[in-house]
């Protein structure tokens, strides 16, 4: 059972990502096809979702839908990751997660 602290903590983080992803700019038809490769930390996986922060954005959604699971399902709080894909809406469409530990 989750201590109420980390409960708190943890729908703080949400809010927060859900907050920042609905901020960014619309998306068109086009930009689903704009590709991205970016080195980010991870802050939490949940199912098909991850959300990471970068030096200038302290939180993105990343969609894992189209990521092997092999490549993401050992990460950690904290390990750093070349996340490459392409822009979608409202979130990163990730085709790639390569951890960046050693």
């Amino acid at each position: 059972m989750m201590r109420p602290i980390a409960l708190r903590r943890l729908a703080l983080a949400v809010v927060t990502a859900l907050t920042l992803v609905a901020g960014l700019p619309p998306a068109s038809g086009a930009a689903d096809d704009v590709p991205v490769r970016f080195m980010a930390r991870v802050s939490w996986i949940a199912s098909d979702t991850m959300v990471v922060s970068t030096d200038s954005n302290p939180a993105l959604s990343i969609d894992l839908s189209q990521v092997p699971k092999d490549e993401y399902q050992r990460l950690a709080t904290g390990a750093y990751v070349m996340v490459t894909g392409t822009l979608g809406r409202r979130r990163i469409l990730a085709t790639s997660i390569e951890s960046l530990q050693p």
